[in-house]
């Protein structure tokens, strides 16, 4: 039986080692590669597809929209989230959007297929770093964020705070943002404490959330 597999990643060797792991194991499928959420959205638009293998965090784009889409687009399309993150809210999140699956990159890359062949059986993979029995609808959604908006959030903050919403919002870990910044990873580290504290947010999964609602990253940002 014949199978199509979009393959989402900004990563040529990711998409590459993700097609190589499923060409063997899936003689008749096809696997289609882009990387970014808007060619996604074109290729699911244009065909028929049996999986979608995502990365939570693209470039330029704010975490969690593309599989939002994906998942409010086209509900019976399994969706597996393919991330190096590891944070359980991140998880949980996917999971609340309607994702089939999530597989950390750091597994072993076999764990991909035991993913594929899951979803397509109709169930869910849910990675061990979740807890049995976790409730998977346990995440922020719009409607628990804080009532903000754009010139609010943009007053609020320094210029240097609203630079770091901006790469928190991106995926960005406090590690990247402080190479980008020129900060020290601590000095990052208090500045999104403050921004948390600020816009009255709990965690960074909310900060994308919030930044995809009020669309501040359609703003100038200071940083590359």
């Amino acid at each position: 039986m014949s199978m199509r597999v979009l393959i989402i990643d900004d990563h040529q060797l990711i998409r590459a080692a993700v097609r190589n792991l499923l060409v063997p194991e899936f003689p008749a499928v096809e696997c289609v590669e882009v990387d970014n959420g808007h060619s996604a959205l074109e290729a699911v638009a244009d065909g028929h597809f049996d999986v979608a293998i995502v990365d939570l965090f693209l470039p330029n784009e704010t975490a969690f929209v593309l599989v939002r889409q994906l998942c409010a687009m086209l509900p019976d399309l399994p969706v597996l989230v393919l991330s190096a993150t590891d944070d359980k809210a991140h998880m949980r999140q996917c999971f609340a959007l309607g994702v089939s699956a999530f597989v950390n990159k750091g597994e072993a890359i076999e764990t991909i297929v035991d993913a594929v062949n899951a979803v397509l059986s109709g169930k869910k993979y849910v990675p061990e770093a979740l807890s049995a029995g976790a409730d998977l609808s346990l995440s922020v959604g719009d409607n628990d964020l804080p009532n903000q908006s754009l010139e609010k959030v943009m007053s609020v903050l320094t210029d240097r705070q609203l630079d770091i919403l901006r790469l928190v919002a991106k995926g960005h870990s406090n590690k990247e943002i402080a190479r980008h910044s020129n900060l020290s990873e601590n000095t990052v580290k208090v500045h999104v404490s403050a921004i948390l504290k600020a816009l009255g947010l709990s965690n960074r999964t909310q900060i994308g959330l919030l930044a995809q609602k009020i669309g501040i990253l359609n703003t100038l940002s200071s940083l590359t």
